[in-house]
């Protein structure tokens, strides 16, 4: 089913700028719009004159209030990321995440607003047609997995993780740094024990999703009952951005101080290219 709010987006707010939260799901609104996401999914619902213009003022009043909260923002900690304790990562996620819910909880009253204006029957085929849209996601997901495992089971394992290091894995992060073959190694040991934790922040999520999908489409819905259900999750919220950072420290310390200040340097010229957005 589709994700009413999209949980990650809660973790994508934590994003820190230097090397400390990679981007994990900024796909919070999967790349569209807020209003333009609804909209997209109500298609095909046969919606009546009536519906259509209660719906319209909704979306007006929506990007009226919140017209400023989808753009993008690098705020900065007051420390250095790269030394910093879990304490002070620990405080500064959960402000983030803190300021991130009220935004979301906006986007949640807006999608239950609009559920609400739904015929029963309507509101079936809505559910009908987000189970299929998951259905089909899981199974491309599924494929990408396999299609992954089989290429992988090519090449050795250690000589894979090399080139991975060298190309920077994923996010490029280490890129021409010229890493040894023992710095290669432990930054694979990282990113897979890393990865055994994402997987159980996965399973989480997902019930965290699943029960904001539950309760926006309930006639109990209301803003006590939204930040009562994000406090029973926020712990594990703020533990998974805190085991980001901490990670993301682990393999900066694996770096020589040359190399250290040669990713430095890079993140600068991106955070200063970053904020000409913001001028």
């Amino acid at each position: 089913m589709n994700k009413v709010i999209i949980a990650g987006a809660i973790i994508a707010a934590c994003s820190i700028s230097s090397f400390a939260i990679a981007k994990h799901s900024s796909n919070a609104m999967r790349h569209h719009e807020p209003v333009e996401q609804i909209v997209k999914h109500l298609r095909g619902l046969s919606l009546t004159e009536a519906q259509r213009s209660e719906m319209k003022v909704l979306f007006a009043n929506f990007r009226a209030t919140h017209q400023n909260d989808n753009e993008r923002t690098f705020e900065r900690p007051s420390f250095e990321m790269a030394n910093a304790s879990e304490a002070e990562l620990t405080q500064f996620i959960e402000g983030k995440i803190e300021t991130s819910a009220s935004k979301r909880f906006a986007f949640a009253q807006l999608r239950h607003d609009i559920y609400a204006l739904l015929t029963p029957s309507q509101q079936q085929l809505l559910e009908e047609k987000e189970a299929e849209r998951e259905a089909r996601h899981e199974e491309r997901l599924l494929a990408r997995q396999d299609k992954m495992e089989k290429r992988n089971a090519r090449f050795d394992h250690f000589d894979r993780g090399e080139r991975n290091s060298e190309r920077g894995g994923r996010n490029g992060m280490f890129k021409g740094l010229d890493l040894t073959r023992e710095q290669k190694a432990s930054l694979k040991a990282l990113r897979e024990e890393a990865s055994v934790s994402y997987e159980t922040h996965k399973v989480v999520m997902r019930d965290f999703r699943e029960a904001q999908q539950a309760l926006v489409r309930s006639d109990a819905f209301s803003e006590d009952a939204f930040y009562a259900l994000f406090a029973q999750y926020k712990d594990n919220l703020v533990a998974a951005g805190v085991a980001k950072a901490k990670h993301k420290q682990a393999m900066f310390a694996v770096l020589t101080e040359s190399q250290q200040q040669t990713l430095k340097a890079r993140r600068t010229e991106e955070r200063e290219l970053r904020d000409m957005l913001s001028l």
